[in-house]
């Protein structure tokens, strides 16, 4: 049997209302969601592990060197997210939300 895949259940809803053709996929509202788990990750396990781990005195170590090569300025992963941050940047700003309702006046 193959490898199980974990939905959240707004992820499981989506595929559901997809699948019996509740809606059109779009990339919109999918990017947002991946994006919020993408930082969820690197907030989360990421800081976990690196304060629970040791990087220990051995410079020749593959996994510190590899980590290395990820994380250096102009190394794989930080070209990538800088990439992510570039695009981000381009996108156009949310507009300011506007506040529904009447104005009433206390006059006499």
């Amino acid at each position: 049997m193959g490898k199980k895949i974990k939905l959240t259940k707004k992820q499981f809803n989506s595929v559901v209302k997809e699948a019996i053709g509740f809606r059109i996929p779009t990339y919109t509202s999918e990017t947002e969601e991946e994006l919020d788990a993408l930082i969820d990750v690197m907030s989360g396990p990421i800081s976990t592990l690196k304060s629970e781990k040791s990087f220990g005195n051995d410079s020749e170590n593959p996994v510190i060197h590899r980590i290395y090569q990820l994380v250096a300025e102009g190394g794989e992963l930080h070209v990538l997210v800088q990439e992510l941050i570039d695009l981000l940047e381009s996108l156009d700003d949310k507009a300011p939300r506007q506040q529904l309702g009447f104005k009433t006046s206390n006059k006499g």
